[in-house]
């Protein structure tokens, strides 16, 4: 057993027979000659719960993961075009797919976590940012690629940023004044429709009002003749009274 086949089994294996495997692993690597390397081994850390995790994604969705880098992978190029100045780079096209995969592998996570009993929300949400973070930084595409996490990953947004701002500094410095314009041509696009949108509010209100003014009168006349067919039913009602009270008086006689 080599080294590397050693580490992909020791990573691969149940969290519970980690430190079990980590032995006879070390040990094969021993008796195939190489003391070195089963120290090595013999050194490594028993993963969290998140790497775990994130290691059995690695080898039971190999898919979803493969998926995940190649949308983090166009992401990158995507900022990159982006803070240049194309608006051609297909950045949010890259976040949709980047999005998609990770949200397929956390449903695969949450299945794998419920393997080791109630899951944890706090755990999911290491693996969702360890995730996120392998996407788009060099070593976490490498430790997600592999499947070797020993502890989740955090994203370093801005460190990519940077790096990526940097690569594109040539470039971006000769579109600032295409992107200025840009700006003011969508800054006055957005004037003139705030602008339309308000005359057309202020157009309904007053049609509301005009509406509102005639269905008040309607309420009113309305109003007034229920109180006039009210008066005639206690009329009418009196009348019947006094007919029937008549009415028992003559059959009294």
């Amino acid at each position: 057993m080599s080294v590397d086949e050693a580490i992909d089994e020791l990573y691969g294996s149940s969290l519970d027979e980690f430190v079990t495997t980590r032995a006879r692993v070390a040990k094969a690597v021993r008796d195939a000659g190489d003391p070195d390397g089963a120290q090595a081994i013999a050194k490594l850390r028993k993963p969290t719960v998140a790497a775990w995790v994130l290691n059995q994604l690695s080898r039971r969705h190999r898919r979803d993961v493969d998926l995940l880098l190649d949308a983090g992978h166009r992401l990158r190029e995507a900022q990159a075009g982006a803070l240049a100045g194309d608006e051609s780079s297909g950045f949010e096209s890259a976040r949709r797919a980047e999005l998609e995969a990770r949200r397929r592998l956390q449903g695969n996570a949450r299945l794998i976590s419920q393997e080791r009993g109630r899951t944890s929300p706090a755990v999911l949400d290491q693996v969702d940012e360890s995730l996120r973070a392998a996407a788009i930084s060099e070593d976490g595409r490498e430790l997600l690629a592999r499947g070797r996490f020993v502890e989740p990953i955090r994203a370093e947004g801005f460190d990519v940023v940077s790096r990526i701002a940097e690569a594109a500094e040539p470039r971006r410095a000769s579109s600032r004044q295409a992107q200025a314009q840009h700006g003011r041509r969508e800054a006055e696009a957005a004037l003139e429709e705030a602008r339309s949108k308000l005359r057309e509010a202020e157009r309904a209100a007053r049609e509301a009002e005009q509406q509102a003014g005639r269905l008040d009168a309607e309420s009113r006349r309305a109003r007034k003749a229920a109180d006039a067919a009210r008066a005639d039913a206690d009329l009418a009602a009196g009348l019947v009274e006094a007919a029937e009270r008549r009415l028992r008086q003559r059959r009294g006689r």
